[in-house]
């Protein structure tokens, strides 16, 4: 491992973008470990042990065996959120003398709270990444994500191509990247245009949002296929339900409080579990013609069709029936 005057003995990881979170903890493992010693001087600890943190203290200042360095992860760790008194003194003493040869890699979903001792003192120490995962409605921050894959893959994609390849994978970053490989496969060395992806993309990769709005628009024809696409890729019935309600949930509650004229985004944001107030904008546009009590109603059918998928009834049959009943 190359040591550097910027070397950070702590690299704390942590967004909803898995995907991108897994390929970089594969990196980094490349970058500190050398492969003959990978399981000597590589070691992950369960949060949910008891002696989780006095292992891992105990490890990282532990000099590694052989060549390359250490590495010790820790995912959901307790020192990101109520972090024992005894851990964070032991932690204010060892992360001075950490060895450069070792890292500390902390990852976590969630953001953590710069609010908690344990938290503030570790980024003192840490390279700090996070790994968001981009809303389904940001279009232009999927493509340029979609581009700096496409780099890593070493492929070329004509604009229109990236636009039909984001439409038809969404924020699902794992199928955006495997979908790009086999386009590299089918492509060879030439450029992929729009056509291509039309073809080798397959509906498969529609999504429950794509749904969402179709039954949100009436298209009944549109929401019936979706779904078959969904069925085909596997997708468990219980997760579209909840990707439906979830939607319908908060068009329901921007259009409440407009019509009671609340004019406070955060707020609004907040009430609707929105990460981001700005995409109020594009709720308000979207349920502009859309009665509260059609929402209303659409909530009562997800919650029929929720019940259906758990008393072992055929989930095509209930997800048709009811796709129906809501695009009425």
């Amino acid at each position: 491992m190359n040591l550097t005057t910027s070397f950070m003995p702590i690299h704390l990881y942590w967004g909803e973008n898995e995907f991108l979170m897994h390929r970089a903890i594969g990196k980094l493992r490349s970058r500190i470990l050398d492969r003959d010693w990978n399981c000597v001087n590589y070691s992950e600890y369960s949060p949910s042990a008891q002696e989780t943190i006095p292992q891992a203290f105990a490890d990282i200042m532990t000099p590694p065996v052989g060549g390359g360095g250490r590495l010790v992860h820790l995912p959901n760790s307790c020192l990101l959120g109520v972090c024992p008194k005894t851990a964070l003194v032991k932690l204010e003493h060892i992360l001075p003398a950490i060895p450069e040869t070792n890292v500390l890699l902390i990852t976590s979903l969630n953001k953590p709270d710069a609010r908690n001792k344990s938290v503030q003192l570790l980024l003192t120490y840490a390279l700090a990444i996070e790994f968001p995962l981009i809303p389904q409605w940001q279009t232009d921050a999927l493509i340029q994500q979609a581009r700096t894959l496409a780099l890593e893959v070493d492929i070329n994609l004509t604009a229109d191509a990236y636009s039909l390849l984001v439409e038809s994978t969404g924020n699902n970053t794992r199928l955006t990247f495997t979908e790009l490989e086999k386009l590299k496969t089918y492509a060879q060395s030439g450029t992929i245009n729009a056509d291509m992806v039309r073809e080798l993309v397959s509906a498969n990769a529609a999504n429950s949002l794509q749904l969402a709005n179709a039954i949100r628009l009436s298209n009944v024809s549109q929401a019936l296929k979706l779904i078959q696409n969904l069925i085909d890729c596997n997708e468990p019935a219980l997760r579209i339900v909840a990707t439906l309600t979830t939607a319908f949930r908060t068009w329901l509650i921007v259009k409440l409080m407009a019509a009671a004229g609340c004019k406070d985004d955060s707020a609004i944001a907040q009430i609707a579990e929105l990460k981001n107030p700005k995409r109020l904008y594009y709720i308000r546009q979207e349920v502009k013609s859309v009665s509260a009590n059609r929402l209303q109603n659409a909530l009562k059918v997800l919650l029929e069709l929720e019940l259906m998928l758990k008393s072992g009834g055929d989930e095509k049959l209930a997800l048709q029936t009811q796709i129906i009943k809501l695009c009425s």
